[in-house]
């Protein structure tokens, strides 16, 4: 599979303030749903560069919707239904209205350094990102080729194929990212118009 069909820019508009002012509220009133890769993530050490990477669980996994849920399926105490937290609310809520059957919605953020080695995903599903805060130097990787994903643009992401991350840059990189199905793919690489 080429780059040209890993990673897709949708023909979608939004409001990217909205979505930093949504980030913001998360940073500032709901710490307590934060989870970090160190206190709330259990992973065999694979040769990931984890250190630092920080996020929110807007739909869970978890029994306990009051505990922090990281977007891994690696948690002792899950499930496998995925419910809204209390962080469905501004621009969260409008993503779960205008895609089809959205899974696990949440934001993950990588600090400089952190990288994720090339994986293959759960063939069940394809992922959508949404760049919240990024650099030029922040990339995800399919094979040999690098790619920047800039704020302001949502993306199809093919997953079933190997694909990785790494943050050289400076800055975080921040990403909105959720799951949806496959039978939806079609529809979704169609979608236009304005998130509302």
């Amino acid at each position: 599979m080429s780059l040209q069909n890993a990673i897709v820019p949708l023909d979608i508009e939004f409001n990217l303030n909205e979505l930093l002012e949504y980030y913001n509220i998360l940073e500032r009133d709901y710490q307590h749903l934060k989870w970090t890769f160190k206190n709330d993530v259990e992973d065999a050490d694979k040769g990931h560069k984890h250190d630092g990477i920080f996020g929110w669980g807007i739909q869970s996994n978890l029994n306990d919707l009051s505990k922090p849920c990281p977007p891994y399926d690696i948690h002792k105490e899950r499930t496998d239904v995925y419910r809204d937290t209390e962080l469905v609310f501004g621009f969260a809520k409008k993503i779960i209205d205008y895609f089809p059957g959205v899974r696990q919605l949440g934001i993950a953020g990588h600090p400089h350094g952190v990288e994720i080695l090339q994986h293959k995903d759960n063939d069940e599903f394809y992922k959508i990102h949404i760049p919240i805060i990024t650099n030029d130097e922040a990339y995800f990787v399919f094979g040999d080729d690098n790619y920047v994903m800039k704020p302001g643009k949502m993306y199809f992401v093919e997953t079933e194929i190997m694909h990785g991350t790494v943050n050289n840059g400076l800055t975080p990189r921040v990403h909105m990212l959720f799951k949806c199905t496959r039978d939806t793919i079609d529809v979704v690489k169609r979608m236009t118009g304005t998130l509302t």
